[in-house]
């Protein structure tokens, strides 16, 4: 029965030292995911300046329903509703991609209905490119 506490405390020394090298691996494994999320943004910028389209990031960066004024939120529906809209796109699906309130989407597909061409009333109403 002596040698029990000693084999007590080498399981929670064990224990101990298994924690330190989980808690190194999870710090390397964040730092590598940095590093990768850093090389995304750079190539997405490096996409966005050939195109002449936001990045994703660039769309996502409105964080918070930050106000956009009218020109930005134009620029930005539009290319959801060209990228993502080919079956048609609700005006809470566009919000949802742009971080927006969906009151201020609906809003200003209200003022601009030029702008998209409309299928449907009420929450199944889908929202397309228009036809030239």
């Amino acid at each position: 029965m002596t040698a029990y506490p000693s084999i007590q405390s080498e399981i929670e020394a064990l224990s101990r030292r298994l924690q330190m090298l989980n808690e190194q691996a999870e710090n390397e494994i964040r730092q590598k995911l940095k590093e990768a999320r850093a090389i995304v943004a750079d190539l997405e910028m490096q996409l966005s300046d050939l195109t002449g389209r936001p990045a994703a990031s660039q769309i996502k960066a409105a964080s918070g329903f930050s106000p956009l004024t009218d020109e930005q939120l134009e620029v930005q529906i539009l290319f959801v509703v060209h990228k993502e809209g080919a079956e048609g796109i609700n005006a809470k699906t566009i919000a949802g991609k742009l971080n927006q309130n969906p009151v201020h989407i609906r809003q200003w597909i209200k003022d601009h209905p030029e702008r998209l061409r409309r299928e449907g009333s009420g929450p199944g109403t889908r929202y397309y490119m228009p036809e030239a």
